[in-house]
């Protein structure tokens, strides 16, 4: 028997959850960031995502321009709204939207850098940090994505600067383990 799917077509409760994503994050999200994290698996509708970004910068986001696209970061009330309300949003959405919106991010940094290796983590609520790793190609292309949990931040930030340290090393071992 399939799970049902969780929709969030609210549009309050999907500010909600923009807002509990940014802060979560810890950095502003662009318009398409947003589009791509939220349609994971349906969990919103992209018209009610629209609408509901169209009304986020009245009260719940600064809404500026950074190389040509638009940003959302959270106002004090956003921050408030992620602290105090993302918890009547359903679990499974949240940690969803989480882990993908750290995918999207750090795909999306290792992009704009020439680094071979792009690393980004964000503490969970319960603690642990989510990582994300994005590994290129010579040739500036994803070739591998790592999901990490950790149990803390002094965890993550240790695997992070030996990651950096030495890039071409993990890169090269995957290469190996996958032939």
């Amino acid at each position: 028997m399939e799970t049902p799917r969780i929709r969030i077509e609210d549009k309050e409760q999907i500010r909600i959850l923009i807002c509990h994503l940014i802060y979560s994050l810890g950095c502003p999200l662009t318009r398409e960031q947003l589009i791509e994290i939220t349609s994971y698996e349906q969990a919103v509708n992209y018209f009610d995502l629209t609408e509901a970004l169209e009304t986020i910068g009245e009260r719940h986001c600064i809404i500026t321009e950074q190389e040509g696209a638009v940003c959302y970061s959270n106002t004090a009330i956003g921050i408030k709204a992620a602290k105090e309300l993302a918890e009547d949003l359903p679990q499974s959405v949240r940690e969803k939207m989480f882990e993908e919106a750290v995918r999207v991010y750090t795909r999306d940094v290792a992009k704009q850098h020439s680094s071979i290796l792009s690393v980004r983590y964000a503490n969970n609520p319960k603690g642990n940090c989510t990582m994300g790793i994005s590994i290129k190609d010579d040739s500036g292309r994803q070739k591998y994505y790592l999901n990490v949990i950790t149990d803390t931040a002094e965890q993550a930030e240790s695997i992070k600067s030996k990651l950096k340290k030495d890039p071409r090393s993990l890169r090269e071992y995957l290469d190996e383990y996958f032939k």
